[in-house]
């Protein structure tokens, strides 16, 4: 069968089974490989299982128009080392939104621009571009009519919280505030959310000592409490360590939306990267978001997440296990049995 007819037949099985209000899992999707299908594939595998949100990292313009007419939300991306010339110069942030935007929306549905990635993990030095480049952006966005459809945010390693533990005592890193307060305001003033990467497997593979590997697979017997709050996952605990961050800075009201966050189920030279945890954590993480429980701070909030990753990405560097964070394979098949629906 074709793709564009599957595609048809996965909408309509999709809308039948969304539900109002409910958020939907998101995916994201890395392709530093070799090996992936078409993207026109792509969006037939997530609109079949259910997986309504996608995030890109970089504007690929035959990618998103892959995913036109489908009921796929996309966060398309911004690069790092593109911020400079977006910060200096309005001119060329209204010509990213008309090669990279206006000829692909309303028909592929972008809903973010993710205007970098992890500033001051990985590329510190674009940090001073950040805001000028999503203020520009945004002034395009609004010449052009788009400002209320597609939000503007960066997302956030979680790295950049000075403290983390308790989640009630949850504040940013003293040095990033000069960045962070603008930041923050930007987002306020434009309703869009805190952009976040969160990891539990990381924290749980540079501190096992510390934190339980039950904790961080949502699978804790006990309960940690704080306050008049008990927390029983690792995912929890720092969302609202973030938002104890953000109402530091006098900003309660930002919604945190997890852009990254996964296990990988091979290449570690450890007993927590196997297909085991991989699918305890990541099935988990689906029934949790899509319960809409939220978190203790915000209970019955939903918190928009997305996935890391849709395939793995056999060209990337680094450490075995960072090319195997997939859940399909090329193919389309499941590396392990998780149901994106209730």
């Amino acid at each position: 069968m074709a793709a564009s007819k599957k595609l048809l037949i996965f909408t309509f099985i999709t809308f039948s089974l969304a539900f109002a209000g409910a958020e939907s899992i998101g995916i994201c999707y890395g392709r530093v490989a070799d090996n992936l299908p078409p993207p026109e594939i792509v969006a037939a595998l997530l609109t079949a299982n259910n997986i309504l949100k996608l995030r890109m990292f970089d504007s690929d313009g035959a990618a998103l128009a892959a995913f036109a007419n489908s009921p796929i939300e996309i966060i398309t991306a911004v690069p790092n080392d593109g911020l400079p010339v977006l910060a200096a110069d309005p001119g060329a942030a209204v010509q990213w939104l008309a090669a990279y935007v206006v000829p692909f929306y309303p028909a592929t549905r972008i809903k973010y621009i993710a205007v970098g990635n992890e500033i001051f993990l990985g590329s510190p030095d674009y940090a001073a571009f950040l805001v000028p480049a999503m203020q520009n952006l945004h002034a395009a966005l609004q010449a052009a009519g788009l400002s209320d459809a597609i939000k503007i945010s960066s997302p956030h390693a979680a790295s950049i919280l000075a403290n983390s533990f308790p989640p009630s005592q949850g504040a940013f890193d003293p040095a990033r505030l000069e960045t962070l307060k603008p930041f923050l305001d930007f987002l306020s003033q434009t309703g869009a959310p805190f952009m976040a990467n969160i990891y539990p497997f990381f924290s749980y593979l540079n501190n096992p000592a510390s934190i339980p590997l039950q904790y961080a697979l949502f699978t804790s017997p006990a309960l940690f409490v704080d306050g008049d709050l008990a927390y029983s996952n690792l995912f929890d605990a720092t969302v609202d360590s973030l938002i104890s961050a953000m109402e530091r800075l006098g900003h309660p009201d930002i919604r945190v939306a997890v852009t990254e966050t996964g296990w990988p189920w091979a290449g570690g030279n450890n007993e927590a990267e196997n297909v085991g945890n991989a699918m305890t954590y990541n099935g988990n993480l689906v029934k949790h978001v899509l319960s809409n429980v939220g978190t203790p701070k915000r209970p019955g909030v939903g918190v928009e997440t997305y996935l890391f990753d849709l395939f793995n990405e056999d060209q990337k560097t680094g450490q075995d296990f960072e090319r195997d964070f997939g859940l399909f394979y090329p193919s389309g098949q499941k590396v392990y049995d998780v149901s994106f629906s209730l």
